[in-house]
This record gives C-alpha cells, structure tokens and sequence, in this order.
C-alpha cells in the first residue's frame, strides 16, 4: 500500500473518531461510511473538503457519486490515481 493512500486513509478514520465513529484499524479499508449511515451528505462534503485541502487534490463530483467510493479504502485508492494523474 503506498504512503499517500495510508495516509488518507488515515485521515479517513481521524475524521470518523472525531465524529464519534470508531473503526478498528484491520476495519477501516473496508468500512463504508455511507452504508453504516456515518456521515451525512452535510460531512461527506465536509470530509472531501479536509482532504482536498490537506492533499491539495480536487475531488470531481463523479469520484464520490461512484458508490464503491464509500468505502474508505476505494474512496483513498481512487484519489490516489487522481493525486498521480495530475
């Protein structure tokens, strides 16, 4: 797994936490937010903002209408490819 996409990850679950939600490290690559009703759309877009500001990337709108993306480890995976595409 590459440093970038650990990274996310990682700001993925820091996010959860500080909201409430605590998913256990061997959990969280597959953990989706949307399903377990985690975020709303309110903090969908509050999280994709955090890390379009963290990361300096811009995430396209179609990136999170792809359901496979809410799962953390999707969703880190595709903005890597988004992240090296630039």
């Amino acid at each position: 797994m590459s440093d970038m996409k650990q990274d996310l990850i990682h700001s993925v679950q820091q996010f959860l936490l500080e909201r409430g939600v605590f998913v256990e490290d061997a959990d969280i690559a597959e953990y989706d937010f949307v399903a377990a009703g985690a975020l709303d759309s309110f903090e969908i877009l509050s999280l994709i903002m955090s890390l379009e500001t963290e990361y300096g990337i811009a995430v396209p709108p179609e990136l999170m209408v792809d359901s496979e993306n809410a799962k953390v480890g999707n969703l880190a995976t595709a903005l890597v490819k988004l992240n090296d595409s630039n």
